[in-house]
């Protein structure tokens, strides 16, 4: 009987030792979990090929590569918008890991308020590798000032500003969210860092398409973000710190106390050396 039992065991070492060596480890991360509606969900991927054998991953590769969004509740899942391969092809060793960040929102329509699930699956040889399940929202924001822009060669086409502000970890932030109508087109959604106290910024939209914005981020400094609005195009063109006036000039007092005092010190050691 014990020889039996011990048989028994053998076996079944030997065959978790398998299943061991035919493991792939999937794991995801989000960088926040809150997104403004338009703002990039961009989460990173990692994969671990517990295997003997290497790993084909990719377009057309023989392991299939996937991110599986759900709406409110697990069984609601979306659709992807495109067939776009979620990663380009790669081979992975044995034993190796990679890591591969991707903005979601460019694959799923992300643009209704509410809560969403994700997770990245590796299917090999028919067998589900899945990594755990992650939740994050998106939410409008609160709208603080809105602004229109319109077209000249293009007379239908409106393009809506809205700055919005809401909590990101430990401090309010100001976005920019930039939707065209009557197209409905999204276009991504902009961070424009910490907002002090909520303090209200302001927003210039030039006929050339130069939008500014202009926003307190703390008690000394201000920030100032340019941004090109054309017809087909959205971007960023530049970001400037600037000091608080009232800060700057007490600091340049200071800094003319300081080398007064500096002077005075100077010519002061160098009067007690001339009497040494």
């Amino acid at each position: 009987m014990k020889k039996y039992i011990t048989v028994v065991v053998a076996i079944l070492a030997m065959v978790n030792q398998v299943f061991a060596q035919q493991r792939i480890e999937v794991s995801l991360t989000l960088a926040y979990n809150m997104f403004i509606i338009g703002e990039p969900v961009l989460v990173q991927a990692r994969v671990t090929n517990l295997m003997r054998d290497p790993l084909e991953l990719g377009d057309d590769a023989s392991e299939t590569f996937l991110i599986e969004v759900c709406k409110d509740n697990r069984y609601s899942e979306i659709a992807p918008a495109t067939d776009k391969p979620f990663l380009p092809r790669r081979l992975l060793a044995s034993g190796g890991t990679f890591e591969h960040r991707l903005e979601v929102d460019k694959w799923f329509p992300l643009y209704d308020s509410g809560r969403y699930l994700i997770r990245a699956v590796i299917v090999h040889n028919n067998v589900r590798y899945e990594s755990a399940l992650k939740s994050f929202d998106i939410v409008p924001g609160i709208v603080l000032k809105e602004g229109l822009q319109m077209f000249a060669f293009r007379k239908h086409l409106q393009r809506n500003f809205k700055l919005v502000h809401w909590t990101r970890g430990q401090s309010k932030h100001l976005f920019l969210r930039v939707e065209d109508e009557p197209d409905g087109l999204v276009w991504d959604t902009i961070d424009l860092g910490e907002l002090y106290q909520d303090e209200e910024p302001k927003l210039d939209i030039a006929p050339n398409g130069e939008v500014s914005v202009f926003h307190r981020a703390n008690a000394s400094h201000f920030l100032r973000t340019v941004i090109w609005s054309l017809q087909d195009s959205v971007e960023i063109a530049e970001r400037n710190i600037l000091m608080n006036p009232g800060v700057a000039a007490s600091q340049r007092i200071r800094a003319h106390y300081s080398d007064t005092q500096k002077t005075a010190e100077k010519e002061k050691s160098s009067w007690w050396k001339f009497w040494k």
